[in-house]
C-alpha cells in the first residue's frame, strides 16, 4: 500500500513540474510569430498519473503581408499570458497536493515502525 501511495505521489510530482515546465517555454515563446502553445493533458493511469503534452492549435488563419512584392505569411502566437499564469499557479498547487501526500506517508510509515519498534 505505502508503495503504491509513494509510486501516485512521485507521478503527481513529475506531471506537475511537467506542466509547469511547458508553461514556462510557453511564455517564453508568446512573442514569437507562428508558435503554437503547448498544454499538457493529465488523467488517472494504472501507477500513476498518464502525462501527454500536445500543441494546441488556432482557428485563425495567418495574416498575410506583402512586403517588397514578396507575399509572406505571419502567423501570431496563440499564448494567453494571463492563461499560462494560471496553470502555473495550477501546477504549483498539483506538485504541494503530491507532496503533501508524500510527507503524510513517510510519518505514517514512521508511526507503524514505532509501534512495532
Amino acid at each position: 500500500m505505502v508503495n503504491t501511495v509513494y509510486n501516485a505521489a512521485m507521478s503527481g510530482l513529475q506531471a506537475a513540474s511537467l506542466k509547469l515546465k511547458v508553461s514556462a517555454n510557453n511564455v517564453a515563446n508568446a512573442n514569437t510569430d507562428g508558435y503554437q502553445k503547448q498544454q499538457v493533458t493529465t488523467q488517472a493511469g494504472t501507477y500513476g498519473v498518464e502525462v501527454k503534452v500536445e500543441k494546441v492549435s488556432t482557428a485563425e488563419p495567418p495574416n498575410n503581408l506583402q512586403t517588397g512584392g514578396e507575399l509572406r505569411s505571419e502567423a501570431t502566437s496563440n499564448v494567453d499570458i494571463a492563461e499560462e499564469l494560471l496553470e502555473m499557479k495550477a501546477a504549483k498547487n498539483l506538485f504541494e497536493a503530491n507532496l503533501k501526500t508524500l510527507n503524510t506517508s513517510d510519518n505514517m510509515l514512521g508511526r507503524i515502525l514505532d509501534i512495532e519498534a
